[in-house]
């Protein structure tokens, strides 16, 4: 399967013909240190996973292109709904959704600031990716068993380059992609010291791609 970077904490997820978008945010603004480079009108997903409310993971105007030109199932917690105003497919952490070619397990966030953060474990036939939205450390997240983790690096309301180090060691993942850096001033970090950290961790820029198999 493939993982494509799009930006932020924004991910594509391409396996068999399923194309699955997590968190876009490409809207322009002025919190941005600058405008993303990734062209989301490429993007034809059929599921778009939100997960949590706040602007930079849920860009309404975005997924709502998505939902009303192409058909995208969102999947999102509660809040989501109420932000977009349209009916999803509302989850809470500990839900299980099955679809032909992924499987798709909601897990807890540790993030105050939201209402109601969720992360996700997606199954693509034996190859599992977590995205962990927006959270703080938490040695719960440790128990998690996945291939894949995608990783916020940047503190400032998540965890920071130490504490997705130190998760890592804990969940063992095949891989670690580092996510939500230097977009904002406030969550500067340098995913290649991250890199150099630790043989796990792989950095991709904007729009590339890394496969993963079984």
């Amino acid at each position: 399967m493939e993982i494509q970077y799009l930006g932020h904490a924004g991910f594509r997820l391409f396996y068999r013909g399923t194309e699955i978008v997590v968190d876009p945010y490409f809207t322009p603004d002025q919190r941005r240190r600058e405008p993303a480079k990734f062209d989301f009108r490429t993007l034809k997903p059929q599921f778009v996973l939100i997960t949590h409310e706040h602007f930079d993971h849920c860009d309404e105007q975005v997924v709502r292109m998505f939902a009303e030109k192409l058909g995208s199932k969102v999947i999102g917690p509660p809040p989501v709904e109420r932000k977009l105003g349209f009916k999803i497919i509302k989850v809470r952490p500990g839900n299980k959704l099955d679809y032909p070619n992924f499987t798709l397990k909601v897990m807890p966030a540790f993030h105050h600031q939201s209402e109601f953060p969720v992360g996700y474990l997606l199954d693509f036939d034996g190859v599992r990716v977590y995205h962990a939205g927006d959270t703080y450390y938490n040695a719960e997240l440790g128990k998690i068993n996945t291939d894949v983790a995608l990783l916020p690096i940047g503190g400032h309301f998540t965890m920071d380059m130490e504490e997705a180090l130190k998760l890592a060691e804990e969940m063992a993942p095949r891989i670690v992609i580092p996510m939500h850096f230097s977009t904002f001033e406030q969550i500067q970090a340098d995913p290649y010291e991250m890199a150099k950290r630790s043989d796990r961790v792989v950095v991709l820029k904007e729009g590339e791609s890394i496969e993963v198999n079984r």
